[in-house]
């Protein structure tokens, strides 16, 4: 190869180890780096051994004065919210019997998903102030308040009454919940809707057969895909049952669409669900870029080779933009002030980021736009954000490529779907004959709830009913205009109502949507939750955070919430859990969080030293020669081989009488220890396996020692013979350490370094903790000398009474 072609070559090599380089970092810096953290370190932070009550209400370093308030709220949510405790929440043993009767505990139990059990309600650093909510959780009945109907609202939709709960203590309380799919109303919506299905679903009914003959093409399928198109103005749909594997699939689909480009652009702190490629943590090809800005806009472009997708959660506008979504008072440490984006700004960006997805799409490669309508759509009259979000000053609609619909697309019934333009979903060369369709699922279009969404979609449209006429009295939009004025009087007059009572708290909503704003800079604002379940309020799992009131809400339900809001806040406030944290005391806190956090992790890391010393004696040092062995040896390597190796610098010595010690210790497993090849599996660190290598190592090293001149020789040929100029102490030494780096290195492989640090404390440690355990064996009878193993034979050892007995 000539000097031109090489230099082309390394320009070539360069050029784009630079490229990809530059790149790398670019989408490494842009990646979800902070969650990355936090995953890394999971599992390090430990909260440890419980500090008690008192301490956890003085993590901020109160006043005395606001420490004893504080105790007194905490006695007051203990007799709202406890359940024949203690003030602490600590059980009783009568509060023991009444679980042992309780559905509520019973079933939790058994349950794996904690919001079921509403278990946590606090920030988890005030873990130990949560109280058991397993029996007022467990629901009996819903109902409407029709005490507080008004025949007057209803003539707009809803109007039946606010939702209650009735609970297993028999205690009915309106439910302030986590409902994001039910937004009309039950009597002037859900109950006409429910009757048309279930009039179509009978199986009287010939078509509801239907059912039987899933993923194949029907008349249910054939409708409800034309109502989806005209009702999006797009041409695909794909199903599938969830949100969240609704924009799994979208995004399979897009990759597909458009030649596979790896990447997928979604904005800080958006929610898209939580399977695989799309949760908020665990997000590979993933790319962050914050909303409304113009670098994100530009990013688009300089990487649309690399980008086939750009997701918008349109929640965010409401959120806050580069905000995360509530349920937030369960990391929520300090306040919490959001404020929605404008709507003609946010518009305004959402067609400027369309315009340029649609710029790359013509002159570039292809990039779909895609609206993660699943939490926005039908919760105004517009009923989408591509509706929602007019552009300011045309007026024209926003033309996504793709539109994610879920939750109430059928009317409650499970059912999403993915709604695109031509060319966008699953559209590639069917030629290529290894691209296959990689989103199935065995509910996909699900019958009953393509039915379902036929009749929702069919009442949003005015009709319905199987003689073409209204199922709805008054029309999906008007209730939807309603709706959303009654949340907003709502939320103006609660606030003005905070204000007046002069407590740090606000809501905001986005039409039947509500967060909770906190204005002090407290560690206890997560309490807040709390002080409202202490007031007859029902919280669904993640209302600590962000609440859901549906159509049937009546003005009379609204002061009666306003009531028992402001209730809570005074209260809270009564009790000093708003009183924001000096800046001294947090500096202070954080240290101390710190110091607690790795003092905790270093104790687990040492019980974790000790259960694997513990498991190592229990599973194979049962026989009195090896715990004499491993007594004697220890003695050997604590009085000689550690000395000379780590005080008198003299590895030849040490490493001798290392060796000889070694010899005993292992002399002890090899001709007695009756040893259960299965147990001793349980061990961590060396096993048979890896001691026979080890003695394979040895024998190899004292050959090598043997014919050290030949294959100095032999290999001087090729390598510069210094490298080989190793003294006796040094030749020694290497051969002693490569008797445990070796494993120690696939530890590490395998478990990681910490782990494998682990495993050398052991190791380094056994002799000095052998005394401990072996201490009982310093003289054995001469008869167990003869109690040889048989190496031929199987053993079964019995952990607990530590009798071993041959099988054959």
């Amino acid at each position: 190869m000539g000097p031109v072609a090489a230099l082309v070559l390394a320009f070539i090599a360069i050029s784009l180890f630079i490229k990809f380089a530059r790149e790398k970092v670019e989408f490494f810096l842009h990646s979800n780096f902070k969650y990355h953290v936090l995953d890394a370190l999971a599992s390090y932070i430990h909260y440890g051994t419980d500090i008690g009550v008192d301490a956890a209400l003085q993590l901020d370093y109160p006043t005395q004065e606001v420490f004893q308030r504080r105790m007194e709220g905490q006695k007051y949510l203990a007799s709202k919210l406890g359940d024949s405790s203690t003030s602490n929440g600590a059980s009783s043993s009568a509060a023991e019997g009444e679980k042992s009767k309780s559905r509520g505990y019973q079933l939790a139990s058994s349950l794996v998903d904690c919001r079921f059990i509403l278990a946590k309600v606090c920030m988890p650093l005030l873990r130990e102030l949560e109280f058991p909510n397993e029996k007022r959780n467990f629901i009996t009945g819903v109902f409407n308040n029709k005490k507080n109907g008004n025949d007057a609202e209803a003539k707009s939709g809803g109007g039946g009454g606010m939702l209650h709960v009735r609970n297993e203590d028999g205690v009915s309380r309106p439910y302030v919940g986590n409902d994001a799919v039910y937004t009309f109303g039950i009597d002037s919506f859900y109950a006409p809707i429910q009757e048309e299905v279930s009039r179509r679903m009978t199986l009287k009914n010939d078509e509801s057969k239907l059912r039987f003959c899933p993923i194949a093409m029907n008349g249910e399928i054939e409708k409800n895909v034309e109502l989806i198109k005209r009702l999006t103005g797009l041409d695909k749909v794909r199903y599938s049952l969830s949100g969240s594997e609704a924009v799994d699939g979208a995004l399979k689909d897009i990759k597909a669409s458009c030649n596979n480009k790896p990447l997928v652009v979604r904005f800080k702190s958006a929610y898209h669900g939580h399977v695989s490629g799309v949760s908020f943590v665990d997000c590979p090809n993933h790319v962050f870029l914050p909303e409304c800005s113009q670098e994100s806009i530009d990013f688009i472009e300089r990487y649309h080779y690399r980008i086939a997708a750009v997701i918008v959660n349109p929640m965010q506008h409401f959120t806050g933009i580069n905000k995360p979504s509530p349920p937030g008072e369960k990391v929520t440490h300090s306040s919490r002030i959001r404020s929605s984006v404008p709507r003609n700004e946010y518009a305004r960006w959402l067609h400027s980021l369309q315009e340029k997805c649609t710029y790359c799409t013509k002159y570039l490669s292809k990039i779909a736009l895609v609206m993660d309508d699943i939490y926005f759509a039908f919760r105004t009259p517009e009923l989408l954000s591509s509706n929602y979000f007019v552009h300011p000053d045309t007026k024209a609609p926003l033309k996504p490529d793709v539109i994610i619909l879920g939750k109430a697309l059928a009317a409650g019934y499970p059912l999403s779907a993915i709604v695109g333009r031509e060319g966008f979903l699953n559209s590639y060369d069917k030629k290529f004959l290894l691209q296959v369709n990689k989103t199935v699922g065995t509910f996909a279009a699900w019958h009953g709830g393509i039915v379902a969404s036929n009749v929702f979609l069919e009442a949003l449209e005015g009709r319905g009913c199987a003689d073409g006429k209204p199922i709805l009295k008054i029309s999906a939009k008007d209730q939807l205009t309603s709706l959303v004025q009654k949340c907003d009087a709502f939320t103006d007059s609660l606030n003005a109502e905070f204000a007046k009572a002069e407590v740090p708290v606000r809501i905001r909503n986005f039409s039947n949507t509500f967060s909770i704003d906190f204005l002090n800079k407290s560690l206890y604002n997560s309490r807040y939750p709390q002080y409202l379940l202490a007031e007859g309020i029902f919280l669904g799992n993640y209302s600590t955070g962000k609440f859901n009131l549906n159509a049937d809400t009546t003005k009379n339900d609204f002061k009666e919430l306003e009531a028992k809001f402001v209730a809570a806040a005074t209260k809270m406030q009564r009790d000093g859990y708003f009183e924001p944290m000096k800046s001294g005391a947090k500096f202070k806190f954080l240290v101390t969080l710190m110091s607690r956090l790795a003092k905790n992790y270093a104790k687990l890391y040492y019980d974790q030293i000790m259960a694997d010393k513990h498991i190592d004696i229990e599973v194979s040092h049962n026989h009195p020669v090896n715990k004499f062995g491993h007594f004697w040896s220890s003695v050997g390597m604590i009085l000689f081989a550690y000395p000379l190796l780590f005080w008198y610098g003299e590895p030849l010595k040490g490493c001798a009488w290392f060796f000889m010690t070694h010899v005993v210790r292992q002399s002890g497993h090899f001709f007695y220890e009756h040893q259960d090849r299965d147990i001793e599996k349980l061990k961590f660190g060396h096993k048979d396996a890896s001691k026979k290598e080890a003695v394979a190592f040895l024998s190899c090293a004292a050959l090598i020692y043997k014919y050290r001149e030949q294959l100095s020789s032999f290999a001087s040929k090729y390598i510069d013979p210094s490298f080989f100029h190793l003294s006796i102490d040094q030749y020694v030494l290497v051969i002693a350490l490569f008797t445990v780096v070796p494993h120690f290195v696939e530890i590490i492989y395998q478990f990681g370094f910490l782990r494998g640090m682990s495993w050398a404390l052991k190791i380094i440690t056994d002799p000095f903790t052998d005394l401990l355990d072996f201490y009982t064996h310093v003289i054995i009878h001469p008869r167990w000398f003869l109690d040889f193993k048989e190496h031929r034979a199987t053993y079964r050892l019995d952990i607990k009474t530590k009798k071993v007995v041959k099988v054959e």
